[in-house]
């Protein structure tokens, strides 16, 4: 089968060709016999399907194609399906037509994990830990997230019969939802962290990114915000014209923002601020890691080079590449780089991919789950967990560029903070019982919600400054988690998850951490939740005493502008 393989790789050609097409008629000229040789690729595929002497699934040897042809291209280059497009299609859009509900499948059953904000089912009060058992009548336990998405989305007007189990209440609640229009969030936390300092957590950048963070920000201007934490970490970009216009906020009219270079014409541009819808001129830093990429380091690079933001946390992950997509009849569509991207300064800060295959280059370092090495809050490794890559290398390796004031800051390989700061590290194996698919603290704290409503605060103000979980509470979220309900589920994934005394209580504080989050997101929502988290968080934490550095930069820009 090595040979037909080879031939198929030929046959990708004719996914070039349709790009070629999309360039318009000079590049087909240029190719000279292009459409022979697309006859002669169509017919070879033919005479395989025919005469091979095995059977040939020609969609596989498609597939095995095209990923052999952008192999040899980089890393962001790619291929997607028609149901791909229609979801990435979707979480860029920022909404869709259903009945409002984030959910997770525990155990086959649908259980809320937050009601989206307006949405239907908030409106109706569905909460976080409802399990819904019944729609329209049938059964939906035992069911998967296919399914899930057909039965409750629709058009937007249309109504769902859902049966819904409340923890602590021993009949079923009947709701008739009318599906409406329902945004996605882009900003996972808006809140003060400090007196006068505000703190928002942009977690894509889709559709909706620059109008609700610029609610966002007039709502905590309200509250007397006088500083701003903008956290971009973990955010892996989305689309370029958001990521411009959430800069155009912070800086005056006339700075580029970033200039793009390629082959072609319409590749080549400059992209300048407005003074249009920007805000008032107070200390701003930006928090980074290396998650954070593509769009998040657009604005990162930006705010630097100008010298309007302090950057703060880690080395970014180093996207400098622009995809054009190029969509084909059946709805599948080829992500194509066209172009790289520049910061105002001039730096390129695409990191480095020739000779690693796809997974190599997304993944520098490993998701630690079970419980080594030390990981970040959100369960990602770090160098302190032994890994090592190029977001690493030393400055004065990296190629030197200056800021509009005169500052040094370095090329190559991400955008490089102006503050180094060490992750937050917890324990890997407190990190694995908090992440999806499994969420073993918000599946305990639903129930422990329900048991104890009597006793948790009615206001979440008074939980976040009374609150504590005791060693009674955790012993409780131990018995759990060893129960054969849960181990079992580890044991059928054929997951080695270390369950021992020792490991436990090396995870003790940061599960004591997590438990307080997550009962507090059986409560009162995924927010709260992460406004608990934010208390732990070191770097949000000594980013809030750096604001005099910050201060000071806005002084420099004014010099510098």
């Amino acid at each position: 089968m090595r040979n037909v393989t080879k031939i198929g790789l030929a046959v990708a050609l004719l996914l070039l060709t349709v790009v070629a097409a999309a360039y318009g008629p000079q590049m087909a000229k240029a190719t000279g016999d292009f459409y022979a040789r697309m006859e002669t690729l169509e017919r070879m595929m033919k005479i395989i399907e025919l005469n091979y002497v095995d059977d040939v699934d020609v969609d596989a040897l498609f597939d095995d194609a095209i990923e052999g042809v952008l192999g040899d291209l980089d890393p962001h280059s790619r291929f997607i399906s028609a149901e791909e497009y229609r979801l990435m299609q979707e979480q860029y859009r920022g909404d869709y037509a259903g009945i409002g509900v984030s959910f997770e499948l525990f155990d086959g059953v649908i259980t809320v994990i937050d009601p989206l904000e307006d949405g239907p089912s908030e409106a109706l009060g569905l909460r976080p830990g409802d399990q819904i058992v019944q729609i329209n009548g049938a059964d939906a336990t035992d069911t998967n997230v296919e399914e899930v998405y057909e039965r409750l989305r629709g058009a937007g007007g249309t109504q769902v019969d859902v049966t819904v189990r409340r923890p602590g209440l021993d009949e079923l609640l009947e709701y008739t939802i009318v599906r409406d229009r329902v945004e996605i969030a882009a900003l996972s936390v808006a809140t003060m962290v400090a007196p006068g300092v505000g703190y928002i957590r942009l977690s894509t950048f889709s559709q909706k990114a620059a109008s609700q963070l610029e609610e966002s920000l007039l709502e905590l201007q309200s509250q007397g915000m006088e500083r701003l934490i903008l956290d971009l970490r973990a955010n892996g970009g989305g689309l370029m014209v958001q990521a411009l216009q959430v800069t155009d906020k912070f800086l005056n009219g006339g700075k580029t923002i970033l200039r793009t270079r390629g082959r072609t014409p319409s590749a080549n541009s400059g992209t300048e601020s407005t003074d249009r819808d920007t805000l008032p001129r107070i200390p701003m830093i930006v928090l980074v890691n290396r998650g954070s990429a593509s769009a998040s380091e657009i604005v990162a690079g930006a705010l630097q080079d100008w010298d309007r933001a302090l950057i703060v946390g880690e080395t970014t992950f180093g996207k400098a590449l622009v995809q054009n997509q190029f969509q084909f009849r059946d709805g599948s569509a080829l992500f194509l780089t066209v172009a790289r991207y520049y910061t105002p300064s001039g730096r390129l800060i695409q990191r480095e991919y020739e000779g690693k295959d796809r997974e190599e280059y997304y993944n520098p370092e490993a998701i630690a789950e079970q419980g080594e090495p030390p990981v970040d809050i959100e369960g990602h490794a770090t160098l302190e967990g032994g890994v090592l890559d190029e977001s690493a290398v030393a400055n004065e390796e990296r190629p030197i560029y200056h800021t509009a004031s005169g500052r040094v800051v370095y090329g190559g390989g991400g955008i490089h903070p102006d503050v180094d700061l060490d992750p937050p590290l917890v324990s890997g194996l407190a990190a694995f019982f908090y992440r999806a698919p499994f969420r073993l603290y918000f599946r305990y704290g639903i129930d422990y919600a329900a048991q104890h409503a009597a006793e948790l605060p009615v206001m979440f103000d008074d939980y976040l400054a009374d609150f504590t979980v005791t060693d009674e509470v955790l012993e409780d979220f131990v018995a759990f988690v060893r129960s054969p309900e849960i181990s079992g589920q580890f044991e059928e994934l054929q997951i080695e998850v270390p369950l021992d005394d020792e490991a436990i209580q090396k995870a003790w504080e940061d599960m004591r951490m997590y438990l307080r989050a997550d009962i507090a997101a059986a409560v009162w929502g995924q927010e709260r939740a992460r406004s608990v988290l934010l208390e732990y968080d070191n770097q949000v934490q000594q980013a809030v005493e750096l604001f005099p550095q910050a201060a000071n930069l806005l002084t420099t820009e004014k010099i510098a502008g």
